[in-house]
């Protein structure tokens, strides 16, 4: 037992180090968002293979690789976005029955590159724990430790608006949940399930990969963040703009606290609730700026300051289950930023307190699952505008990360061959935005080939009538505009 409880501990310590190795890795602000590719991606996939699990358990990952091509109509720079992907993912092979510890581990790992565009490139972790499973009952209270996906809030899975996980952004238009990073400890009673998390870690949202060189932006991927003007007109004079960023240090981004609790009823009656409430930092980095024109050398310098903020998240859900196949809620969500003190030369986006409503009516069989939502959001996040120096008009210098203010979705997802090996799966979605009069239509066909051989192919096209919504909410469709696109692709697993 001494030494069952030695080995726990352990392996507890090493998938937290796994994950803190991850963050220092991933985290380089002084050229990306992103830290070296190669020597992290295959460290920490070296790490994992070598882990201390315990003897009741065998690690057997599965290793992918695939390689997918993007087209864009021609306003879009680059129109061919070829990229290519490795990854892994591995997982307990006895999760389904208990066992005499009761533990259960879980990881995976995506590299992501395009090669005739290698400045844009992504390393991503869903989970990455181990630790008691919830469904163990030999102990009432069940820990687990690493980076872990939960899904604590329906607006972020349903919405991906991000607000308590983070999310992997690499497509902005199919962006995806990623874990906390920390302790996690679960216990329940007749009734309720209680989920509390605590961390001293942090790793941020993973965005398309904008970089900075010469003091100038480099666009390297089709979908990167709306960057600033390189050249300014002044005084009927173009002038050039300089733009340096005022680093924090990682220890200050890394090392950050968070909080979140949890509350949810049972299934077993056809009411349901959820309250989440979390201390967590943003997962974003809205920026503050400085600009002040350098007229000896006819060019406006300006400072990028990268906020690191926490916020107070309060997540409230109900459902109710008419039976198995029709289920009916909604949800809301408060986000409070703290308060900051800026210098009075900055220039920075208001953060208000957001408030967001979404119902939502769910109908699923064994074939085909369609969901129907809408989405109102009041407050928050507003466009970034530059500094007085930049400040010709009231345009917006980078991208809101507001993503709807007033909208409404529906998808579905559909098995073509439902029980075949084959089983094509075909996704759609469309998502009206009332505030712009945005229009999206997203669609996907998964089609697996072979037990290790995936075919996708996909789609979306976008419109919009207005660039900005009255007060400057919703900006995001009229950003994605020109990205009507076509994809396809192949993924095999080894």
């Amino acid at each position: 037992m001494a030494r069952q409880r030695t080995i726990s501990i352990l392996t507890a310590v090493f998938f937290y180090g796994v994950n803190a190795a991850l963050m220092a890795f991933c985290i380089n602000f002084r050229h990306r968002l992103f830290g070296g590719p190669f020597l992290g991606f295959f460290l920490i996939i070296l790490g994992v293979c070598s882990a201390p699990l315990t003897p009741s358990h065998a690690l057997s990952p599965t290793y992918q690789a695939g390689f997918e091509n993007q087209v864009y109509h021609a306003p879009v720079e680059p129109v061919y976005f070829p990229i290519i992907s490795a990854g892994l993912r591995f997982e307990s092979t006895d999760t389904a029955t208990p066992d005499s510890t009761g533990s259960e581990y879980r990881g995976d790992l995506l590299f992501r590159i395009s090669p005739t565009h290698p400045q844009a490139w992504a390393v991503t972790s869903k989970n990455l724990y181990w630790g008691d499973r919830d469904e163990n009952h030999q102990t009432p209270l069940r820990f687990s430790f690493g980076r872990r996906l939960i899904g604590w809030s329906r607006l972020d899975t349903l919405w991906s608006l991000g607000q308590i996980e983070p999310l992997d952004q690499w497509d902005r238009l199919r962006p995806s949940l990623q874990g906390l990073t920390g302790v996690f400890a679960y216990t329940e009673t007749e009734k309720f399930h209680f989920r509390l998390f605590l961390s001293g870690l942090f790793l941020p949202e993973t965005t398309p990969n904008v970089v900075l060189e010469n003091q100038q932006f480099v666009r390297a991927h089709p979908q990167s963040i709306t960057s600033a003007p390189q050249t300014l007109s002044l005084l009927d004079q173009s002038l050039r703009a300089n733009y340096y960023l005022d680093i924090p240090s990682i220890s200050s981004i890394v090392f950050r606290p968070s909080f979140a609790v949890s509350m949810e009823t049972k299934r077993e009656i056809p009411i349901s609730a959820k309250f989440v409430y979390g201390y967590l930092p943003l997962n974003y980095f809205p920026p503050a700026l400085q600009g002040y024109n350098n007229i000896s050398i006819n060019e406006v310098i300006v400072t990028l300051r990268p906020r690191l903020l926490h916020h107070h998240v309060y997540n409230g859900e109900l459902s109710y289950r008419f039976d198995d196949h029709l289920s009916a809620g909604g949800v809301a969500l408060v986000d409070q930023p703290q308060t900051e003190t800026f210098a009075a030369s900055d220039v920075a986006t208001p953060l208000s307190v957001s408030t967001s409503w979404s119902p939502w009516i769910e109908y699923r069989t064994s074939s085909w699952q369609a969901t129907l939502s809408h989405l109102w959001v009041l407050g928050g996040l507003e466009a970034d505008v530059g500094p007085p120096a930049l400040r010709s008009d009231t345009s917006s210098r980078f991208s809101s990360r507001l993503l709807y203010r007033n909208a409404t979705l529906f998808q579905l997802a559909k098995h073509l061959m439902p029980g075949s090996k084959q089983d094509p799966v075909l996704k759609f979605k469309y998502i009206h935005e009332y505030s712009i009069k945005g229009d999206w239509f997203a669609a996907d066909l998964e089609v697996q080939i072979q037990p290790a051989l995936m075919l996708f192919a996909g789609g979306d096209v976008l419109s919009s009538y207005r660039d900005a919504a009255p007060e400057r909410g919703a900006e995001f469709l009229a950003d994605m505009r020109p990205l009507g696109r076509a994809r396809l692709g192949v993924t095999y697993a080894f």
